[in-house]
């Protein structure tokens, strides 16, 4: 496994930051098949010169608003959200080793985005996020930082960009899934795994109900608004508005601390900026559909505008995002999503401590080759802070909007919007003992 250019945890920077490479959405009234979407009012915060050097584990916190709202998609997940409420970051759990001291400034004070420029010069290095850490920052004339405790030594860059070490998080296990992929985290004892192995039955069928009469777990099944048709070679096929496949909670328990990896090849869609390979997880059975104060999901998606963001929803539909990173940053030059290729990605999610969750995201584009090389793009510690709207009572709401952290378990899902053909394979879900 290795690490991205970018690695954000909570709404503290770390590691070398691409200017435009992280934060929020920033598209101003987004398209909602309701017509609805969110107002802009972001403003990217520069980095200044001089100042104090980051230093030591806590870090010094950037000033920034949390994650832009989202308009509605009619389907429950978030479209381009802009605005938000504003808020100021904390510093990380954890710490890492610091640098040498430097010249380098402060992540200067953004508007109500959450992106915001690495300071420049300087040597100091960032600490180390939970669970192993983001690589240290250095500057242009310092020593090289350490990384986290399980992450390699960041060396020292050029003025105002230090290149970052790889994050400690999610650190290979050497265990091979059913397909012959990489498993990043080692299994929960007794934990659930369901598999879509029965897709290679060599019999073509469809999905058309919500329990797919070949899954021997029986707890798969359909969603939404599309097709959902398998070719009996281990692939699935999507097409519709809003397709889903569900897979619910078994004998072993609701999907809480979770791996879960897919295999996604775009073909032909109408190119619906947030469609793409959207897992959703930790989502109530019937949230999206009738009962909508239980549509609590967690999403991680790999979008067709060629970026990369996580996603919060307590209520249907209303949702925001955090630690976007740009679409130049995820597919140099262009930024855009390539079709008729194989993108493995990984959402992975578990609770650090309470009132406390890791997001992680990871990608392959080896085609799986020797288990993948699994490179991390994302992280975020959601730990409050993170608002949403909701008006469920359950959710403690204020002024219309709530930072629950969700922290328990419950469906898992991958789903599209506005395809007309998009190809899944090797797709995993795992309970894991991070």
């Amino acid at each position: 496994m290795r690490q991205g250019s970018c690695v954000i945890v909570g709404r503290v920077l770390l590691g070398a930051i691409v200017a435009g490479g992280c934060g929020a959405d920033s598209a101003s009234t987004p398209p909602g098949s309701d017509g609805s979407g969110a107002t802009s009012g972001s403003s990217s915060g520069g980095a200044p010169t001089g100042g104090s050097a980051f230093t030591g584990g806590t870090g010094a916190a950037a000033t920034g608003g949390t994650a832009a709202t989202s308009g509605n998609d009619a389907g429950g997940t978030s479209g381009d959200g802009t605005g938000g409420r504003a808020g100021t970051s904390g510093a990380p759990s954890g710490g890492g080793t610091s640098g040498a001291a430097g010249s380098g400034g402060l992540a200067a004070s953004g508007g109500s985005s959450d992106t915001a420029a690495g300071a420049s010069g300087g040597s100091g290095g960032t600490s180390g996020a939970p669970s192993g850490g983001a690589a240290g920052l250095s500057g242009s004339s310092g020593s090289s930082a350490a990384g986290g405790p399980s992450g390699s030594a960041a060396s020292s860059g050029d003025a105002g960009a230090g290149t970052g070490g790889s994050a400690g998080t999610g650190g290979a296990t050497g265990t091979l899934d059913v397909f012959g992929i990489e498993q990043l985290y080692p299994s929960a004892p007794s934990g659930a795994e369901w598999t879509s192995e029965h897709w290679s039955g060599g019999t073509p069928y469809s999905i058309d109900s919500r329990t797919d009469p070949n899954d021997p777990l029986g707890i798969s099944g359909m969603r939404g608004t599309g097709t959902l048709d398998v070719t009996g070679d281990g692939e699935l096929v999507m097409g519709g508005s809003q397709p889903r496949i569900y897979v619910y909670p078994g004998d072993a328990g609701p999907w809480r601390d979770v791996e879960v990896t897919a295999y996604y090849m775009r073909v032909a869609d109408d190119a619906t900026a947030w469609g793409g390979l959207s897992i959703g997880t930790r989502s109530g059975p019937e949230g999206h559909a009738t009962e909508v104060c239980d549509a609590h999901t967690y999403y991680a998606r790999l979008r067709h505008d060629g970026a990369i963001d996580f996603v919060k929803e307590l209520m249907h539909s209303p949702s925001t995002t955090q630690a976007r990173i740009e679409p130049e940053v995820v597919w140099p030059p262009d930024g855009n999503l390539p079709f008729n290729a194989w993108i493995g990605f990984k959402f992975v999610i578990f609770n650090l401590s309470p009132g406390a969750v890791k997001l992680e995201t990871y990608r392959d584009l080896t085609q799986g080759e020797n288990g993948g090389d699994w490179v991390m793009m994302s992280e975020y510690v959601e730990d409050g802070g993170w608002f949403t709207q909701t008006t469920c009572e359950e959710h403690n709401p204020v002024n219309g909007e709530s930072d629950m952290v969700w922290e328990e378990g419950g469906c898992t899902f991958i789903r599209n919007t506005g395809v007309t053909e998009a190809h899944y394979r090797w797709v995993t879900i795992r309970e894991i003992a991070p």
